[in-house]
């Protein structure tokens, strides 16, 4: 084992970069990764890298809202095989699924919203 593999933290990373700032700039930097609930290393990182600031409650949303349109479509499929089984003088169906198409637009725009604004504080 050499010295680089001891020196890996948990996330494999190896190399250490220092950084000097100010003390208000250093307390703006704790202040927007607190807002975020993000660590200091991986809002720099994002940052310097020209990358979306993607903040643990981003992540969670995202995630929430991939759970909801899978949901979605496993609806849509279900009542595209229920409507077989209904008289068209009584099937609503045409209409739930254009309530269902809505709902999943809304929530692909959510998702776009989220991914593409800055919450952590960044301009």
């Amino acid at each position: 084992m050499n010295k680089q593999d001891k020196k890996k933290d948990d996330s494999g990373k190896i190399k250490k970069i220092g950084l000097r700032v100010t003390e208000s700039e250093f307390t703006a930097i704790n202040a927007i990764c607190e807002k975020a609930k993000i660590s200091r290393s991986s809002y720099i990182i994002q940052a310097v890298l020209n990358e979306k600031v993607l903040t643990e409650i981003d992540a969670q949303a995202i995630f929430q809202l991939r759970k909801i349109g899978v949901n979605l479509n496993q609806m849509t499929k279900q009542i595209h095989i229920i409507s077989k089984f209904i008289d068209d003088k009584v099937n609503c169906l045409p209409e739930i699924l254009k309530e269902l198409k809505s709902i999943n637009e809304m929530v692909k725009s959510i998702n776009d919203y989220i991914l593409h604004t800055d919450h952590a504080g960044k301009n």
